[in-house]
Protein backbone atom coordinates (compact mmCIF):
# COMPACT_ATOMS: atom_id res chain seq x y z
CA UNK A 1 0.00 0.00 0.00
CA UNK A 2 1.26 3.64 -0.98
CA UNK A 3 -0.26 6.22 0.62
CA UNK A 4 1.78 9.52 0.03
CA UNK A 5 3.30 10.98 -3.21
CA UNK A 6 5.98 13.88 -3.45
CA UNK A 7 6.62 15.42 -6.91
CA UNK A 8 9.97 16.86 -7.49
CA UNK A 9 12.12 18.04 -10.15
CA UNK A 10 14.31 14.87 -10.48
CA UNK A 11 11.13 12.54 -10.66
CA UNK A 12 8.31 10.88 -7.76
CA UNK A 13 8.92 9.51 -4.61
CA UNK A 14 6.95 7.31 -2.65
CA UNK A 15 6.38 5.73 1.08
CA UNK A 16 5.70 1.91 1.08
CA UNK A 17 3.54 1.27 4.12
CA UNK A 18 4.89 -2.17 3.93
CA UNK A 19 8.61 -1.49 4.46
CA UNK A 20 8.32 1.87 5.57
CA UNK A 21 10.85 3.28 3.01
CA UNK A 22 10.98 5.49 0.46
CA UNK A 23 10.83 4.52 -3.20
CA UNK A 24 12.26 6.45 -5.88
CA UNK A 25 9.80 6.07 -8.93
CA UNK A 26 10.99 8.38 -11.65
CA UNK A 27 10.29 11.07 -14.58
CA UNK A 28 7.82 9.37 -17.14
CA UNK A 29 5.33 6.88 -17.19
CA UNK A 30 5.16 4.45 -14.42
CA UNK A 31 3.34 1.30 -15.74
CA UNK A 32 0.96 -1.31 -13.92
CA UNK A 33 4.14 -3.69 -14.25
CA UNK A 34 6.14 -2.19 -11.58
CA UNK A 35 4.06 -2.62 -8.54
CA UNK A 36 5.67 -1.52 -5.68
CA UNK A 37 5.95 -4.97 -4.44
CA UNK A 38 9.13 -5.34 -6.89
CA UNK A 39 10.33 -1.59 -6.28
CA UNK A 40 12.74 -2.43 -3.35
CA UNK A 41 16.49 -2.08 -3.30
CA UNK A 42 18.05 -3.44 -6.50
CA UNK A 43 19.08 -3.27 -10.15
CA UNK A 44 18.80 0.05 -11.71
CA UNK A 45 20.35 1.89 -14.36
CA UNK A 46 22.34 5.31 -13.62
CA UNK A 47 22.73 8.30 -15.54
CA UNK A 48 26.42 9.25 -16.64
CA UNK A 49 25.44 12.33 -18.13
CA UNK A 50 22.41 14.36 -16.78
CA UNK A 51 22.23 16.77 -19.90
CA UNK A 52 21.22 13.67 -22.01
CA UNK A 53 19.45 11.72 -19.20
CA UNK A 54 17.51 13.99 -17.02
CA UNK A 55 16.71 10.79 -14.62
CA UNK A 56 19.82 9.76 -12.19
CA UNK A 57 19.29 6.63 -11.70
CA UNK A 58 15.96 4.18 -12.56
CA UNK A 59 15.08 1.02 -10.91
CA UNK A 60 14.44 -1.98 -12.89
CA UNK A 61 11.17 -2.63 -11.17
CA UNK A 62 9.35 -4.09 -13.89
CA UNK A 63 9.62 -7.16 -16.69
CA UNK A 64 11.16 -4.04 -19.06
CA UNK A 65 12.63 -0.95 -19.47
CA UNK A 66 12.20 1.03 -22.64
CA UNK A 67 15.47 3.64 -23.86
CA UNK A 68 15.24 6.22 -27.01
CA UNK A 69 14.45 9.63 -27.72
CA UNK A 70 10.56 9.52 -27.63
CA UNK A 71 8.91 10.86 -24.65
CA UNK A 72 6.95 7.39 -24.38
CA UNK A 73 9.88 5.45 -23.06
CA UNK A 74 10.51 4.43 -19.39
CA UNK A 75 13.74 5.99 -19.92
CA UNK A 76 14.53 9.01 -22.31
CA UNK A 77 17.77 9.48 -23.97
CA UNK A 78 18.01 13.05 -25.03
CA UNK A 79 20.57 12.87 -28.10
CA UNK A 80 20.27 13.08 -31.70
CA UNK A 81 22.18 9.72 -32.62
CA UNK A 82 19.62 7.89 -30.12
CA UNK A 83 16.54 6.41 -32.06
CA UNK A 84 13.12 7.00 -30.96
CA UNK A 85 13.03 3.18 -29.61
CA UNK A 86 16.98 2.54 -29.50
CA UNK A 87 16.80 -0.69 -26.31
CA UNK A 88 15.42 -2.26 -24.03
CA UNK A 89 16.36 -4.09 -20.98
CA UNK A 90 14.51 -6.68 -20.23
CA UNK A 91 14.35 -8.78 -17.05
CA UNK A 92 15.17 -12.85 -17.52
CA UNK A 93 14.53 -14.28 -14.11
CA UNK A 94 17.26 -13.24 -11.43
CA UNK A 95 19.17 -11.25 -14.57
CA UNK A 96 18.81 -8.47 -17.22
CA UNK A 97 19.10 -8.31 -20.61
CA UNK A 98 20.38 -5.44 -22.99
CA UNK A 99 18.28 -6.07 -26.12
CA UNK A 100 18.96 -3.91 -28.80
CA UNK A 101 15.60 -2.58 -30.86
CA UNK A 102 16.65 -2.00 -34.25
CA UNK A 103 17.96 1.23 -33.43
CA UNK A 104 19.92 2.99 -36.39
CA UNK A 105 23.08 3.78 -34.80
CA UNK A 106 23.71 0.82 -32.50
CA UNK A 107 23.49 0.10 -28.78
CA UNK A 108 26.84 -0.52 -27.44
CA UNK A 109 28.23 -2.42 -23.90
CA UNK A 110 31.33 -1.86 -22.51
CA UNK A 111 32.82 -0.03 -25.72
CA UNK A 112 31.71 -2.99 -28.05
CA UNK A 113 28.75 -2.72 -30.47
CA UNK A 114 25.99 -5.57 -29.46
CA UNK A 115 25.42 -7.97 -31.80
CA UNK A 116 23.30 -10.04 -29.55
CA UNK A 117 20.76 -9.59 -26.48
CA UNK A 118 23.67 -9.27 -23.68
CA UNK A 119 23.22 -10.51 -19.60
CA UNK A 120 24.03 -7.41 -17.59
CA UNK A 121 26.44 -7.40 -15.16
CA UNK A 122 27.27 -5.12 -12.48
CA UNK A 123 29.37 -1.82 -13.51
CA UNK A 124 28.36 -2.51 -17.08
CA UNK A 125 28.53 0.65 -19.19
CA UNK A 126 25.80 0.69 -21.92
CA UNK A 127 26.09 4.05 -24.84
CA UNK A 128 23.49 4.55 -27.09
CA UNK A 129 24.34 5.64 -30.76
CA UNK A 130 27.79 5.75 -29.77
CA UNK A 131 30.72 3.89 -27.41
CA UNK A 132 30.84 6.57 -25.48
CA UNK A 133 28.85 5.29 -21.94
CA UNK A 134 25.49 7.24 -21.11
CA UNK A 135 24.22 4.51 -18.50
CA UNK A 136 25.66 2.15 -16.21
CA UNK A 137 23.93 -0.93 -15.03
CA UNK A 138 23.85 -1.21 -11.57
CA UNK A 139 23.34 -4.53 -9.33
CA UNK A 140 24.22 -3.55 -5.33
CA UNK A 141 22.94 -7.09 -4.36
CA UNK A 142 24.92 -9.28 -7.24
CA UNK A 143 25.61 -12.51 -5.95
CA UNK A 144 29.09 -12.73 -6.14
CA UNK A 145 31.12 -15.49 -8.52
CA UNK A 146 31.63 -19.07 -7.55
CA UNK A 147 34.55 -20.33 -8.32
CA UNK A 148 33.14 -22.90 -10.83
CA UNK A 149 31.01 -20.04 -12.33
CA UNK A 150 30.71 -19.70 -16.18
CA UNK A 151 30.59 -15.88 -17.88
CA UNK A 152 31.25 -14.25 -20.78
CA UNK A 153 33.92 -11.57 -20.66
CA UNK A 154 32.74 -8.63 -23.53
CA UNK A 155 36.20 -6.92 -23.40
CA UNK A 156 38.30 -9.87 -24.16
CA UNK A 157 35.47 -11.84 -26.30
CA UNK A 158 36.06 -14.88 -24.37
CA UNK A 159 34.42 -17.24 -21.76
CA UNK A 160 35.45 -17.78 -18.28
CA UNK A 161 34.73 -20.83 -15.46
CA UNK A 162 35.74 -18.37 -12.10
CA UNK A 163 38.65 -17.33 -13.07
CA UNK A 164 39.54 -20.23 -15.63
CA UNK A 165 39.97 -18.80 -18.93
CA UNK A 166 38.02 -21.78 -21.01
CA UNK A 167 40.05 -22.00 -24.35
CA UNK A 168 37.59 -22.12 -27.37
CA UNK A 169 37.66 -21.66 -31.52
CA UNK A 170 35.91 -18.74 -32.84
CA UNK A 171 32.94 -21.09 -33.55
CA UNK A 172 32.62 -22.92 -30.50
CA UNK A 173 32.39 -19.00 -28.98
CA UNK A 174 29.72 -18.47 -31.25
CA UNK A 175 27.77 -21.21 -29.82
CA UNK A 176 28.41 -21.06 -26.42
CA UNK A 177 27.60 -17.04 -26.23
CA UNK A 178 23.82 -18.24 -27.82
CA UNK A 179 23.70 -21.13 -25.45
CA UNK A 180 24.97 -18.55 -22.73
CA UNK A 181 22.28 -14.96 -24.05
CA UNK A 182 19.50 -18.19 -23.62
CA UNK A 183 20.44 -19.82 -20.42
CA UNK A 184 17.72 -22.04 -18.95
CA UNK A 185 15.72 -22.02 -22.51
CA UNK A 186 15.62 -24.61 -24.41
CA UNK A 187 17.44 -23.73 -28.15
CA UNK A 188 16.75 -25.90 -31.57
CA UNK A 189 19.72 -27.74 -32.87
CA UNK A 190 18.57 -25.52 -35.91
CA UNK A 191 19.32 -22.19 -33.16
CA UNK A 192 22.05 -23.83 -32.31
CA UNK A 193 23.72 -24.51 -35.90
CA UNK A 194 22.73 -20.85 -37.24
CA UNK A 195 24.40 -19.02 -34.27
CA UNK A 196 27.28 -21.23 -35.49
CA UNK A 197 27.36 -20.56 -39.67
CA UNK A 198 25.20 -17.83 -40.08
CA UNK A 199 23.89 -17.43 -43.64
CA UNK A 200 25.61 -20.38 -44.34
CA UNK A 201 23.42 -22.98 -42.45
CA UNK A 202 22.02 -25.33 -44.64
CA UNK A 203 18.93 -27.10 -42.85
CA UNK A 204 19.53 -30.64 -43.03
CA UNK A 205 23.17 -30.35 -42.87
CA UNK A 206 23.93 -29.64 -39.20
CA UNK A 207 24.05 -33.00 -37.80
CA UNK A 208 27.37 -34.12 -38.07
CA UNK A 209 29.08 -30.81 -37.61
CA UNK A 210 27.22 -29.83 -34.66
CA UNK A 211 27.77 -32.85 -32.62
CA UNK A 212 31.19 -32.60 -33.06
CA UNK A 213 31.15 -28.91 -32.01
CA UNK A 214 28.71 -29.67 -29.23
CA UNK A 215 31.00 -32.22 -28.21
CA UNK A 216 34.22 -30.22 -28.19
CA UNK A 217 32.88 -27.28 -26.29
CA UNK A 218 31.97 -29.83 -23.65
CA UNK A 219 35.21 -31.47 -23.30
CA UNK A 220 36.97 -28.04 -23.24
CA UNK A 221 34.19 -26.83 -20.50
CA UNK A 222 34.93 -30.12 -18.09
CA UNK A 223 39.07 -29.20 -18.93
CA UNK A 224 38.60 -25.57 -17.60
CA UNK A 225 36.97 -27.52 -14.43
CA UNK A 226 37.79 -30.87 -14.08
CA UNK A 227 36.35 -31.05 -10.30
CA UNK A 228 32.84 -29.87 -11.88
CA UNK A 229 30.22 -32.67 -11.07
CA UNK A 230 27.07 -32.87 -14.13
CA UNK A 231 27.14 -30.79 -17.90
CA UNK A 232 26.87 -26.99 -18.20
CA UNK A 233 24.75 -27.92 -21.59
CA UNK A 234 22.15 -30.31 -21.06
CA UNK A 235 20.80 -32.05 -23.96
CA UNK A 236 16.66 -32.60 -24.08
CA UNK A 237 16.07 -35.24 -26.60
CA UNK A 238 13.78 -34.36 -29.25
CA UNK A 239 14.12 -30.59 -28.41
CA UNK A 240 17.52 -29.20 -28.60
CA UNK A 241 19.67 -28.20 -25.80
CA UNK A 242 19.83 -25.70 -22.42
CA UNK A 243 22.73 -24.11 -20.79
CA UNK A 244 22.02 -24.97 -16.93
CA UNK A 245 24.38 -22.08 -14.78
CA UNK A 246 22.61 -23.19 -11.75
CA UNK A 247 24.30 -26.81 -11.50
Amino acid sequence: MVNVYEYFSSGITAFCMLCLKRVYLVYGPVSNRCSMRNAMPGASLLALDPEIVATRSYPLAGDACSLGRAPGCDLVINHPLVSRLHARVERNGMHFLLVDAGSVNGTFINGRRLSAPHLLRHDDEIGLGSARPVLRFDDPEATEVAANHLRYDDRQMRFLLGDRVVDLTPMQVRLLRFLYEHAGEVCSRESCARAIWGSDYRPGDEAAPLDQQLAEVRRRLRAADPQATGELIVNRRGLGYVLNLER
